[in-house]
């Protein structure tokens, strides 16, 4: 799959990233509060998912910031 490149401004890429760290959190929370760990690993593995997209994000901004 290629990357599609975004033009988005460095304050979109602010939001992109707080909104997907946000989401890595909440569902890092919701996963320590299952037992069954059949049930806990999808939701781990989506909690990291929304980390790295908001490090890519933040990544961007960086690159932005003049």
């Amino acid at each position: 799959m290629v990357g599609m490149p975004l033009d988005l401004t460095p304050t979109e890429l602010e939001i992109a990233a707080r909104a997907r760290g946000a989401m890595a959190y909440q569902e890092g929370e919701r996963a320590k509060g299952m037992e069954d760990p059949g049930m806990r690993a999808p939701i781990e593995d989506a909690a990291r998912r929304y980390a790295t997209v908001a490090e890519k994000f933040e990544a961007a901004r960086g690159t932005r910031r003049l």
